[in-house]
């Protein structure tokens, strides 16, 4: 393992004992990471939206995506000349670079009629699901995204962040 890349500071993608245990595990990997990211633990190169990360292997090309915290996706070329995009916890692509990928590692947390269903039943004790739910992207969207953005039949959609509940 070279790289690794971190989409953002939330504890549910970060563990700090983890990352410290990849760190000493694998003492040549690179961390890749946006500013937030930075400030609270050890990152080799920081990820802003337009501009690209260059490494003895790739150039990511971090985009921003939209959720409650400084997120972002990736874009790359791997060595094969495959096209390569990873995105997860954001309520839309709209700021992702269009395709064409042939391989897509998409957020799919829910499903868009499940969580409007949880909306009918309200929040429970301070919790919205509803709302917590909109801050990720749909499994209806990622799929258009997926389809819309594929290089051919063969381009493959590895689902990520799936809702236990929603999905």
């Amino acid at each position: 393992m070279k790289y690794l890349l971190l989409t953002h500071i939330h504890s549910d993608h970060i563990k700090p004992e983890t990352l410290l245990s990849i760190i000493e595990n694998f003492p040549h990997i690179q961390v890749i990471g946006n500013y937030e990211i930075y400030e609270r633990f050890p990152v080799c190169k920081i990820a802003n939206a337009g501009f690209p990360i260059e490494t003895d292997d790739y150039i990511f090309h971090p985009f921003e995506a939209l959720h409650d915290v400084v997120c972002y996706g990736y874009t790359w070329t791997d060595a094969e000349g495959n096209e390569i995009i990873y995105c997860t916890d954001t309520g839309s692509m709209e700021n992702a670079p269009n395709g064409p990928y042939d391989y897509f590692f998409l957020e799919s947390n829910h499903d868009e009629k499940k969580l409007e269903e949880a909306r009918k039943h309200g929040n429970k004790g301070g919790y919205d699901p509803f709302l917590s739910g909109k801050r990720h992207l749909s499994t209806q969207e990622c799929k258009a995204f997926f389809y819309m953005n594929r290089r051919s039949r063969e381009s493959e959609l590895i689902e990520l962040h799936k809702s236990s509940r929603f999905y």
